[in-house]
């Protein structure tokens, strides 16, 4: 049965010591000429920011370990790590036993900082959804080694940083990580996000084991595209106040059209949009909404709480 859904961003700022803010923030964002509240952001700024980070993340690890999971299905995007233009699925869930990856390999320079994440998956059960979602009309891809054709550092970060951050890696919870194209045409809609959102409560909750699932990613950001370091505060607000007021079916209206705001990143809301769909007509507690230049994204964070 599903017991508990959540979401949250997954920006390299959350790992990060705020002191390496500055150094991640012109990576993301190179040449493209900033808005002027990027401006105000100043180390005390930062510092308050990196209190409220901490904070959102320690409510969603603390919701996660009082749900008690038997897995956790963690929905995330893929940049290039493991897929790329030899192979690039729409849909694929991972039915293997193991898998790791690294949370921030472009900061191994700076010691204790990327860190190798090592997760047990729950590979039967990761096999009844991927059979489950082609009996609903799905057609994911399915893989039991996982094999990258980009980048040789295991498994992405939009599964790394969450299984790091909310210590699922120390707690040993399996996991089942299911890939949803954020990024490259062609793209899900709002509404097919919403669906298998469906269909996963449907197979969940035809289950004996205690599931959560986890949405991965957002909100709105442009990592290193055109709009690096521009943060869309109306379309996040939009998004987090239809969760919080249980009308995620709303969200549906989301990527039904083509968009430079919806381009890049921001694509990512498609994981949101995928836990909103599984607990269809739940108001979601939003624990807090940070819109941080500095981490080149609208931070979010946020649970679906059946029991609460």
């Amino acid at each position: 049965m599903l017991v508990l859904g959540v979401a949250s961003s997954h920006a390299p700022a959350m790992l990060l010591p705020a002191d390496l803010w500055p150094t991640a923030y012109e990576m993301a964002t190179g040449v493209v000429p900033q808005p002027q509240a990027a401006a105000a952001e100043t180390p005390e700024t930062n510092a308050v920011a990196r209190q409220r980070i901490d904070a959102g993340v320690a409510v969603l690890r603390q919701t996660l370990e009082a749900a008690r999971p038997d897995a956790l299905v963690i929905v995330g995007d893929d940049q290039n790590e493991v897929f790329g233009p030899a192979f690039n699925p729409t849909l694929a869930v991972f039915c293997g036993s193991e898998v790791s990856g690294s949370t921030l390999p472009r900061f191994r320079d700076q010691p204790g900082v990327d860190r190798r994440v090592d997760l047990k998956c729950h590979s039967e059960l990761a096999s009844h959804f991927a059979a489950g979602l082609i009996q609903r009309g799905f057609d994911p891809a399915v893989m039991t080694e996982l094999r990258p054709l980009s980048r040789p550092d295991g498994i992405g970060h939009a599964f790394t940083r969450p299984a790091h951050f909310l210590g699922v890696a120390d707690a040993g919870i399996p996991v089942i990580p299911i890939f949803l194209n954020a990024y490259h045409d062609p793209l899900p809609s709002g509404q097919r996000c919403y669906d298998l959102g469906a269909a996963i409560r449907d197979i969940a909750d035809g289950r004996p084991e205690r599931i959560a699932v986890f949405g991965s990613g957002g909100l709105s950001h442009d990592p290193m595209g055109p709009r690096a370091g521009w943060i869309d505060q109306r379309l996040d607000n939009w998004v987090l106040d239809r969760i919080a007021e249980g009308r995620g079916d709303e969200l549906t209206r989301l990527f039904g059209f083509d968009s430079d705001t919806l381009r890049g990143g921001t694509g990512e809301i498609r994981s949101w949009i995928v836990v909103a769909g599984a607990f269809a007509g739940l108001p979601a507690h939003v624990v807090d909404y940070v819109p941080l230049h500095h981490a080149v994204t609208g931070l979010g964070f946020a649970y679906w709480n059946p029991a609460t």
